[in-house]
Protein backbone atom coordinates (compact mmCIF):
# COMPACT_ATOMS: atom_id res chain seq x y z
CA UNK A 1 0.00 0.00 0.00
CA UNK A 2 2.81 2.40 0.88
CA UNK A 3 4.52 1.67 -2.45
CA UNK A 4 1.30 2.37 -4.39
CA UNK A 5 0.82 5.61 -2.46
CA UNK A 6 4.40 6.62 -3.28
CA UNK A 7 3.84 6.07 -7.00
CA UNK A 8 0.61 8.06 -6.87
CA UNK A 9 2.49 10.98 -5.35
CA UNK A 10 5.19 10.74 -8.02
CA UNK A 11 2.52 10.60 -10.74
CA UNK A 12 0.68 13.61 -9.30
CA UNK A 13 3.93 15.59 -9.14
CA UNK A 14 4.75 14.64 -12.76
CA UNK A 15 1.26 15.68 -13.92
CA UNK A 16 1.53 18.94 -12.01
CA UNK A 17 4.93 19.66 -13.60
CA UNK A 18 3.57 18.86 -17.04
CA UNK A 19 0.61 21.20 -16.53
CA UNK A 20 2.89 23.93 -15.16
CA UNK A 21 5.19 23.48 -18.14
CA UNK A 22 2.33 24.40 -20.48
CA UNK A 23 2.39 27.93 -19.04
CA UNK A 24 6.15 28.28 -19.65
CA UNK A 25 6.43 28.29 -23.39
CA UNK A 26 8.04 30.29 -26.20
CA UNK A 27 5.87 32.68 -28.16
CA UNK A 28 5.62 31.91 -31.88
CA UNK A 29 4.35 34.80 -33.95
CA UNK A 30 3.55 35.18 -37.64
CA UNK A 31 4.74 38.64 -38.71
CA UNK A 32 3.23 40.21 -41.85
CA UNK A 33 4.06 38.74 -45.25
CA UNK A 34 5.93 41.38 -47.26
CA UNK A 35 6.76 39.40 -50.38
CA UNK A 36 6.67 35.84 -51.72
CA UNK A 37 8.50 34.00 -54.51
CA UNK A 38 7.23 34.86 -57.98
CA UNK A 39 7.08 31.27 -59.20
CA UNK A 40 4.51 29.12 -61.02
CA UNK A 41 1.59 27.86 -58.86
CA UNK A 42 2.81 24.26 -58.92
CA UNK A 43 6.23 25.35 -57.60
CA UNK A 44 4.63 27.49 -54.90
CA UNK A 45 2.49 24.51 -53.86
CA UNK A 46 5.60 22.35 -53.33
CA UNK A 47 7.33 25.06 -51.29
CA UNK A 48 4.25 25.58 -49.14
CA UNK A 49 3.87 21.87 -48.57
CA UNK A 50 7.43 21.19 -47.48
CA UNK A 51 8.97 24.48 -46.37
CA UNK A 52 6.52 27.10 -45.15
CA UNK A 53 5.92 25.82 -41.61
CA UNK A 54 9.54 26.62 -40.68
CA UNK A 55 10.63 28.96 -43.48
CA UNK A 56 7.83 31.53 -43.64
CA UNK A 57 5.63 33.77 -41.51
CA UNK A 58 2.69 31.48 -42.26
CA UNK A 59 3.44 28.75 -39.76
CA UNK A 60 0.65 26.29 -39.03
CA UNK A 61 1.13 24.16 -35.92
CA UNK A 62 -0.48 20.80 -35.27
CA UNK A 63 -1.97 20.33 -31.83
CA UNK A 64 0.95 18.15 -30.72
CA UNK A 65 3.41 20.84 -31.85
CA UNK A 66 1.91 23.18 -29.25
CA UNK A 67 2.45 20.92 -26.27
CA UNK A 68 5.48 21.57 -24.07
CA UNK A 69 8.25 20.50 -24.29
CA UNK A 70 7.66 19.89 -28.05
CA UNK A 71 6.83 23.57 -28.56
CA UNK A 72 10.38 24.51 -27.54
CA UNK A 73 11.86 22.28 -30.24
CA UNK A 74 9.38 23.57 -32.81
CA UNK A 75 10.10 27.19 -31.90
CA UNK A 76 13.82 26.61 -32.33
CA UNK A 77 13.31 25.09 -35.77
CA UNK A 78 11.13 28.02 -36.84
CA UNK A 79 13.61 30.63 -35.58
CA UNK A 80 16.53 28.90 -37.30
CA UNK A 81 14.53 28.24 -40.45
CA UNK A 82 13.43 31.84 -40.88
CA UNK A 83 17.02 33.01 -40.46
CA UNK A 84 18.23 30.70 -43.25
CA UNK A 85 15.43 31.59 -45.67
CA UNK A 86 12.05 33.21 -45.14
CA UNK A 87 9.70 32.90 -48.09
CA UNK A 88 7.45 35.56 -46.54
CA UNK A 89 10.12 38.27 -46.72
CA UNK A 90 11.31 37.30 -50.20
CA UNK A 91 11.42 40.95 -51.28
CA UNK A 92 14.26 41.60 -48.83
CA UNK A 93 16.59 39.54 -51.05
CA UNK A 94 18.15 40.62 -54.32
CA UNK A 95 17.17 38.76 -57.49
CA UNK A 96 20.47 36.85 -57.42
CA UNK A 97 19.97 35.93 -53.76
CA UNK A 98 16.42 34.74 -54.45
CA UNK A 99 17.62 32.53 -57.27
CA UNK A 100 20.48 31.21 -55.14
CA UNK A 101 18.14 30.32 -52.28
CA UNK A 102 15.87 28.36 -54.60
CA UNK A 103 18.77 26.32 -55.98
CA UNK A 104 20.09 25.76 -52.47
CA UNK A 105 16.63 24.60 -51.37
CA UNK A 106 16.41 22.12 -54.24
CA UNK A 107 19.82 20.67 -53.44
CA UNK A 108 18.86 20.35 -49.77
CA UNK A 109 15.75 18.44 -50.84
CA UNK A 110 17.62 16.18 -53.28
CA UNK A 111 20.03 15.07 -50.56
CA UNK A 112 17.18 14.64 -48.06
CA UNK A 113 18.61 17.26 -45.73
CA UNK A 114 15.32 19.12 -45.89
CA UNK A 115 12.59 18.82 -44.77
CA UNK A 116 14.10 17.55 -41.52
CA UNK A 117 13.48 13.79 -41.14
CA UNK A 118 12.27 14.27 -37.57
CA UNK A 119 9.74 16.79 -38.87
CA UNK A 120 8.36 14.61 -41.66
CA UNK A 121 8.11 11.67 -39.26
CA UNK A 122 5.37 13.56 -37.41
CA UNK A 123 4.16 15.60 -40.40
CA UNK A 124 3.99 13.08 -43.27
CA UNK A 125 2.15 15.53 -45.54
CA UNK A 126 5.40 17.56 -45.76
CA UNK A 127 7.25 14.70 -47.43
CA UNK A 128 8.21 15.43 -51.02
CA UNK A 129 7.50 12.88 -53.73
CA UNK A 130 9.57 12.26 -56.82
CA UNK A 131 6.98 14.25 -58.76
CA UNK A 132 7.40 17.19 -56.38
CA UNK A 133 11.16 17.20 -56.90
CA UNK A 134 10.68 17.01 -60.66
CA UNK A 135 8.46 20.11 -60.48
CA UNK A 136 11.26 22.02 -58.74
CA UNK A 137 13.91 20.72 -61.15
CA UNK A 138 11.89 21.56 -64.24
CA UNK A 139 11.30 25.11 -63.04
CA UNK A 140 14.90 25.77 -62.00
CA UNK A 141 16.15 24.30 -65.27
CA UNK A 142 14.45 27.27 -66.93
CA UNK A 143 16.59 29.57 -64.79
CA UNK A 144 19.85 28.17 -66.22
CA UNK A 145 20.23 30.98 -68.72
CA UNK A 146 22.92 30.70 -71.43
CA UNK A 147 25.90 33.04 -71.28
CA UNK A 148 25.84 35.54 -74.13
CA UNK A 149 28.47 37.99 -75.36
CA UNK A 150 28.22 41.22 -73.38
CA UNK A 151 30.53 44.08 -74.32
CA UNK A 152 30.01 45.84 -70.99
CA UNK A 153 31.08 42.74 -69.05
CA UNK A 154 34.10 42.31 -71.30
CA UNK A 155 35.09 45.95 -70.81
CA UNK A 156 34.74 45.65 -67.03
CA UNK A 157 36.88 42.48 -67.01
CA UNK A 158 39.52 44.21 -69.14
CA UNK A 159 39.65 47.19 -66.77
CA UNK A 160 40.04 44.89 -63.81
CA UNK A 161 42.81 42.94 -65.53
CA UNK A 162 44.69 46.11 -66.54
CA UNK A 163 44.57 47.34 -62.93
CA UNK A 164 45.79 44.02 -61.52
CA UNK A 165 49.42 43.97 -60.40
CA UNK A 166 50.32 40.48 -59.13
CA UNK A 167 53.78 41.70 -58.10
CA UNK A 168 52.46 44.48 -55.86
CA UNK A 169 52.90 43.95 -52.10
CA UNK A 170 49.78 42.50 -50.52
CA UNK A 171 47.93 45.23 -48.68
CA UNK A 172 46.65 44.66 -45.19
CA UNK A 173 43.40 42.78 -45.71
CA UNK A 174 40.82 42.87 -42.96
CA UNK A 175 40.00 39.44 -41.52
CA UNK A 176 36.45 38.13 -41.64
CA UNK A 177 34.23 38.47 -38.59
CA UNK A 178 35.16 35.06 -37.17
CA UNK A 179 38.84 36.06 -37.06
CA UNK A 180 40.15 34.12 -40.06
CA UNK A 181 42.76 36.08 -41.98
CA UNK A 182 43.28 36.34 -45.71
CA UNK A 183 45.68 33.81 -47.28
CA UNK A 184 47.22 35.40 -50.41
CA UNK A 185 49.23 32.31 -51.37
CA UNK A 186 46.06 30.43 -52.38
CA UNK A 187 46.78 31.26 -56.02
CA UNK A 188 50.02 29.25 -55.85
CA UNK A 189 48.43 26.12 -54.39
CA UNK A 190 47.77 23.12 -56.59
CA UNK A 191 44.54 23.30 -58.59
CA UNK A 192 42.40 20.29 -57.72
CA UNK A 193 39.19 20.92 -59.66
CA UNK A 194 37.00 23.44 -61.46
CA UNK A 195 33.29 24.11 -61.79
CA UNK A 196 30.89 25.97 -64.01
CA UNK A 197 27.87 27.17 -62.07
CA UNK A 198 25.06 27.54 -64.58
CA UNK A 199 22.72 28.72 -61.84
CA UNK A 200 24.65 31.90 -61.06
CA UNK A 201 26.84 32.45 -64.12
CA UNK A 202 30.23 31.90 -62.52
CA UNK A 203 33.35 29.86 -63.26
CA UNK A 204 35.37 28.49 -60.36
CA UNK A 205 38.75 26.93 -59.77
CA UNK A 206 39.43 25.14 -56.50
CA UNK A 207 42.97 25.00 -55.13
CA UNK A 208 44.28 23.08 -52.13
CA UNK A 209 47.25 23.42 -49.81
CA UNK A 210 49.91 20.71 -49.47
CA UNK A 211 47.93 18.83 -46.81
CA UNK A 212 44.87 18.71 -49.06
CA UNK A 213 46.92 17.50 -52.03
CA UNK A 214 48.63 14.81 -49.94
CA UNK A 215 45.23 13.59 -48.72
CA UNK A 216 43.99 13.34 -52.31
CA UNK A 217 47.00 11.27 -53.37
CA UNK A 218 46.66 8.98 -50.35
CA UNK A 219 42.85 8.71 -50.68
CA UNK A 220 42.28 9.95 -47.12
CA UNK A 221 39.63 12.54 -47.89
CA UNK A 222 36.63 11.47 -45.83
CA UNK A 223 37.23 12.92 -43.37
CA UNK A 224 39.84 15.35 -44.60
CA UNK A 225 42.83 15.66 -42.24
CA UNK A 226 43.18 18.64 -39.94
CA UNK A 227 45.22 21.36 -41.63
CA UNK A 228 43.48 20.91 -45.00
CA UNK A 229 42.67 24.22 -46.66
CA UNK A 230 40.69 24.79 -49.85
CA UNK A 231 40.36 28.03 -51.78
CA UNK A 232 37.47 28.40 -54.21
CA UNK A 233 38.08 31.25 -56.66
CA UNK A 234 35.10 32.57 -58.61
CA UNK A 235 34.79 34.80 -61.66
CA UNK A 236 31.80 36.04 -63.60
CA UNK A 237 31.54 34.27 -66.94
CA UNK A 238 32.11 36.06 -70.22
CA UNK A 239 31.39 34.64 -73.67
CA UNK A 240 32.91 35.41 -77.04
CA UNK A 241 31.14 35.43 -80.41
CA UNK A 242 31.67 31.67 -80.83
CA UNK A 243 30.03 30.87 -77.50
CA UNK A 244 33.27 29.90 -75.75
CA UNK A 245 33.36 31.06 -72.14
CA UNK A 246 36.28 32.40 -70.13
CA UNK A 247 36.66 33.99 -66.69
CA UNK A 248 35.58 37.61 -66.59
CA UNK A 249 35.65 39.84 -63.54
CA UNK A 250 37.03 38.33 -60.34
CA UNK A 251 34.08 37.86 -58.00
CA UNK A 252 35.35 36.34 -54.76
CA UNK A 253 37.60 33.84 -53.06
CA UNK A 254 36.41 31.69 -50.18
CA UNK A 255 38.27 29.32 -47.89
CA UNK A 256 37.49 26.13 -45.98
CA UNK A 257 39.96 25.33 -43.19
CA UNK A 258 39.78 21.94 -41.47
CA UNK A 259 40.36 21.90 -37.72
CA UNK A 260 38.02 19.45 -36.05
CA UNK A 261 38.67 20.91 -32.59
CA UNK A 262 38.95 24.66 -33.22
CA UNK A 263 35.92 24.70 -35.51
CA UNK A 264 33.88 21.97 -33.82
CA UNK A 265 30.78 24.20 -33.66
CA UNK A 266 30.83 24.70 -37.46
CA UNK A 267 31.19 21.05 -38.48
CA UNK A 268 34.97 21.00 -38.10
CA UNK A 269 35.59 23.66 -40.73
CA UNK A 270 36.50 27.33 -40.58
CA UNK A 271 34.78 29.39 -43.25
CA UNK A 272 35.86 32.69 -44.81
CA UNK A 273 35.11 34.76 -47.91
CA UNK A 274 36.43 37.96 -49.48
CA UNK A 275 34.61 39.69 -52.34
CA UNK A 276 35.91 41.88 -55.17
CA UNK A 277 39.46 42.91 -55.97
CA UNK A 278 39.37 45.17 -52.90
CA UNK A 279 38.87 41.94 -50.93
CA UNK A 280 36.05 43.08 -48.73
CA UNK A 281 35.43 40.51 -45.96
CA UNK A 282 32.02 38.87 -46.14
CA UNK A 283 29.67 38.71 -43.18
CA UNK A 284 28.34 41.29 -40.73
CA UNK A 285 29.22 39.11 -37.74
CA UNK A 286 30.66 35.69 -36.95
CA UNK A 287 27.25 34.07 -37.46
CA UNK A 288 27.72 34.35 -41.24
CA UNK A 289 29.41 30.94 -41.01
CA UNK A 290 26.00 29.34 -40.47
CA UNK A 291 25.15 30.27 -44.08
CA UNK A 292 28.14 28.19 -45.17
CA UNK A 293 27.29 25.28 -42.88
CA UNK A 294 23.66 25.21 -44.02
CA UNK A 295 24.64 25.33 -47.69
CA UNK A 296 27.14 22.47 -47.25
CA UNK A 297 24.76 20.38 -45.13
CA UNK A 298 23.85 18.07 -48.06
CA UNK A 299 27.50 16.96 -48.09
CA UNK A 300 27.49 15.92 -44.44
CA UNK A 301 28.42 12.37 -45.46
CA UNK A 302 31.32 13.73 -47.53
CA UNK A 303 32.83 15.78 -44.68
CA UNK A 304 30.84 18.79 -45.93
CA UNK A 305 32.96 19.13 -49.09
CA UNK A 306 31.31 19.56 -52.50
CA UNK A 307 34.50 19.32 -54.58
CA UNK A 308 35.42 16.09 -56.35
CA UNK A 309 39.17 16.27 -57.14
CA UNK A 310 40.05 15.79 -60.80
CA UNK A 311 42.28 12.92 -61.83
CA UNK A 312 45.78 14.24 -62.32
CA UNK A 313 47.31 12.95 -65.51
CA UNK A 314 51.06 13.15 -65.10
CA UNK A 315 51.30 9.46 -64.26
CA UNK A 316 49.89 8.75 -67.72
CA UNK A 317 52.62 10.70 -69.50
CA UNK A 318 55.75 8.55 -69.13
CA UNK A 319 57.79 10.48 -71.70
CA UNK A 320 56.95 13.89 -70.21
CA UNK A 321 58.90 14.28 -66.99
CA UNK A 322 58.79 18.07 -66.94
CA UNK A 323 55.57 18.74 -65.06
CA UNK A 324 55.77 17.58 -61.46
CA UNK A 325 52.69 17.05 -59.34
CA UNK A 326 53.35 20.14 -57.25
CA UNK A 327 53.36 22.28 -60.38
CA UNK A 328 49.67 21.96 -61.27
CA UNK A 329 49.13 25.67 -60.68
CA UNK A 330 46.18 27.22 -62.47
CA UNK A 331 46.59 30.07 -64.92
CA UNK A 332 43.07 30.21 -66.33
CA UNK A 333 40.15 28.02 -67.39
CA UNK A 334 37.58 27.87 -70.15
CA UNK A 335 34.37 26.31 -71.43
CA UNK A 336 34.13 25.12 -75.03
CA UNK A 337 30.37 25.16 -75.46
CA UNK A 338 30.26 23.59 -78.93
CA UNK A 339 32.37 20.61 -77.85
CA UNK A 340 30.73 20.37 -74.41
CA UNK A 341 34.16 20.43 -72.83
CA UNK A 342 35.89 22.44 -70.14
CA UNK A 343 39.58 23.07 -69.71
CA UNK A 344 42.17 24.43 -67.31
CA UNK A 345 45.53 25.86 -68.29
CA UNK A 346 48.23 24.94 -65.80
CA UNK A 347 51.85 25.96 -65.61
CA UNK A 348 55.04 25.39 -63.72
CA UNK A 349 56.33 28.24 -61.55
CA UNK A 350 58.15 30.04 -64.37
CA UNK A 351 55.12 29.82 -66.64
CA UNK A 352 52.68 30.98 -63.96
CA UNK A 353 54.86 33.94 -62.93
CA UNK A 354 55.26 35.03 -66.54
CA UNK A 355 51.58 34.66 -67.40
CA UNK A 356 50.52 36.80 -64.44
CA UNK A 357 52.93 39.57 -65.41
CA UNK A 358 51.25 39.70 -68.79
CA UNK A 359 54.57 40.31 -70.53
CA UNK A 360 53.42 38.63 -73.73
CA UNK A 361 56.03 35.89 -73.81
CA UNK A 362 57.33 32.94 -71.84
CA UNK A 363 60.93 32.32 -70.71
CA UNK A 364 62.99 29.19 -71.28
CA UNK A 365 62.00 26.24 -69.09
CA UNK A 366 58.41 27.48 -68.86
CA UNK A 367 55.89 24.70 -69.35
CA UNK A 368 52.20 25.10 -70.09
CA UNK A 369 49.74 22.23 -69.85
CA UNK A 370 46.18 22.53 -71.11
CA UNK A 371 43.92 19.74 -69.84
CA UNK A 372 40.51 19.39 -71.49
CA UNK A 373 37.70 17.28 -70.07
CA UNK A 374 34.28 16.29 -71.25
CA UNK A 375 31.76 18.12 -69.09
CA UNK A 376 29.44 16.23 -66.80
CA UNK A 377 26.71 17.25 -64.43
CA UNK A 378 27.82 17.76 -60.86
CA UNK A 379 26.37 15.00 -58.69
CA UNK A 380 26.63 17.33 -55.71
CA UNK A 381 24.87 20.43 -57.04
CA UNK A 382 21.95 20.76 -59.44
CA UNK A 383 22.86 23.55 -61.84
CA UNK A 384 26.61 22.93 -62.01
CA UNK A 385 28.92 21.03 -64.35
CA UNK A 386 32.37 19.67 -63.53
CA UNK A 387 35.19 17.85 -65.36
CA UNK A 388 34.38 14.33 -66.52
CA UNK A 389 36.72 12.09 -68.48
CA UNK A 390 39.91 13.62 -69.86
CA UNK A 391 39.58 14.43 -73.58
CA UNK A 392 43.12 15.64 -74.18
CA UNK A 393 46.31 16.93 -72.61
CA UNK A 394 48.38 19.45 -74.54
CA UNK A 395 51.81 20.67 -73.48
CA UNK A 396 53.89 23.59 -74.68
CA UNK A 397 57.49 23.55 -73.48
CA UNK A 398 59.86 26.47 -73.96
CA UNK A 399 63.47 25.36 -74.34
CA UNK A 400 66.71 27.37 -74.20
CA UNK A 401 68.02 28.20 -77.66
CA UNK A 402 64.85 27.10 -79.48
CA UNK A 403 62.73 29.83 -81.02
CA UNK A 404 59.80 27.48 -81.51
CA UNK A 405 58.46 25.79 -78.37
CA UNK A 406 57.93 22.04 -78.27
CA UNK A 407 54.29 20.90 -78.59
CA UNK A 408 52.86 17.54 -77.56
CA UNK A 409 49.30 16.31 -77.43
CA UNK A 410 47.87 13.22 -75.76
CA UNK A 411 44.39 11.81 -76.34
CA UNK A 412 42.28 8.74 -75.68
CA UNK A 413 41.58 6.81 -72.51
CA UNK A 414 45.27 6.01 -72.04
CA UNK A 415 46.44 9.46 -73.19
CA UNK A 416 48.70 8.18 -75.91
CA UNK A 417 50.75 10.68 -77.98
CA UNK A 418 48.67 12.15 -80.79
CA UNK A 419 50.09 12.70 -84.25
CA UNK A 420 49.72 16.40 -84.97
CA UNK A 421 50.61 18.19 -88.19
CA UNK A 422 53.10 21.03 -88.05
CA UNK A 423 50.38 23.49 -89.05
CA UNK A 424 48.00 22.30 -86.34
CA UNK A 425 50.79 22.37 -83.75
CA UNK A 426 51.54 26.01 -84.60
CA UNK A 427 47.86 26.87 -84.31
CA UNK A 428 47.50 25.17 -80.94
CA UNK A 429 50.72 26.72 -79.58
CA UNK A 430 49.42 30.17 -80.56
CA UNK A 431 46.05 29.44 -78.96
CA UNK A 432 47.55 28.24 -75.67
CA UNK A 433 50.11 31.05 -75.42
CA UNK A 434 47.53 33.80 -75.88
CA UNK A 435 45.38 32.61 -72.97
CA UNK A 436 45.23 35.42 -70.44
CA UNK A 437 45.79 34.71 -66.79
CA UNK A 438 42.67 35.01 -64.66
CA UNK A 439 42.76 37.76 -62.04
CA UNK A 440 43.63 36.35 -58.61
CA UNK A 441 44.23 39.15 -56.07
Amino acid sequence: MKRNKKWKVVLLIAVACFIALQFIRPRITNPPVTGEPDVPPEVSAVLRKACYDCHSNETHLAWFDQVSPAIWLVAGHITDGRQVVNFSTWDSLSKDQQKGKLFESLNQVMFKTMPLPQYTALHPTARLTGEDITVLKNYLATQLLPVKPDSSKTAAANRQYDAWDPAAPVARIQPVANGIGYMPDYKNWEAISSTQRLDNGTMRVITGNDIAVKAIREHTTNPWPDGTIFAKIAWDEQADSTGNITPGEFKQVEFMIKDSHKYATTKGWGWARWKGTDLKPYGKNAMFTMECVNCHQPMRNNDFVFTTPTQHTTASLPDTPFLKLNEWKAITSGIQKGQQTMSTLYGNERAVASSRKGAGGYPADALLTLVTWKQREDDHWFGAVIPGIVASVEQVQFQPGNAVPLYKKYTGNKLIPDKTSEEEAKSRIAYIIRQRASVMP
